[in-house]
């Protein structure tokens, strides 16, 4: 990927991060999840629409093992960017795949923490932006706001671990009633352990976990 002259970067922590225009850039749901999620060092990983890599990154300079991936090219290329700029603070190590949702992800591969902040708004077609569509990709959560996370959460009893933990975002202006719904039905429970308000919606992070 050739350096966009409209590209920038900020620092997280010692993280390094550049951005680039065709790639989401990290948001108040961003750090809502950087504040919310736990991990250990050894942890295994797997962070699902991982934009320009922060939370990622994160991770790694924490000592967890992680697996990234996205369906934006931009956004792979964009985080193999930001992991060689910071591979000196990194403890762990980070693998990135281009793919959408967990279909990168092998049949056998089990992880201790599974991380997604995906679109979350509900959205109508004149919603959408239209120009290269990766700005539509990122942010369009369908009708009810929901059309991916019902997607994640089907997933999420093959890749979690008996023990393990996911953690992802749902807003105020959809139905909680119908996460909460899908998750029973998947065999899962959740609980919220973060909330942001502003701008007249709120922000959730959701913990999920194996029903035992």
């Amino acid at each position: 990927m050739k350096k966009n002259s409209l590209s920038k970067n900020f620092y997280y922590n010692s993280l390094k991060i550049e951005l680039h225009p065709e790639v989401y850039e990290p948001a108040e749901d961003t750090f809502q999840l950087l504040e919310s999620i736990k991990i250990k060092p050894n942890d295994s990983v797997l962070e699902i629409g991982t934009g320009c890599g922060i939370i990622a990154l994160h991770c790694a300079s924490v000592g967890a093992n992680v697996v990234c991936t996205d369906v934006n090219p931009f956004a792979v290329d964009l985080t193999s960017k930001n992991l060689d700029s910071n591979k000196p603070f990194l403890k762990g190590e980070i693998e990135v795949r281009k793919g959408d949702l967990f279909s990168p992800v092998k049949d056998h591969e089990k992880f201790d923490i599974i991380i997604f902040n995906p679109p979350y708004l509900p959205t109508k077609k004149t919603d959408l932006v239209g120009g290269s569509g990766w700005f539509d990709v990122a942010t369009d959560g369908g009708i009810d706001g929901l059309v991916l996370t019902k997607r994640f959460i089907e997933g999420l009893n093959k890749y979690l671990s008996n023990k393990g933990e996911a953690y992802f975002i749902c807003s105020s202006l959809s139905k909680r009633k119908k996460i909460d719904l899908h998750l029973s039905e998947k065999r899962l429970k959740g609980k919220i352990v973060s909330s942001y308000s502003f701008n007249g919606e709120t922000l959730y992070v959701y913990l999920v976990f194996k029903e035992l």
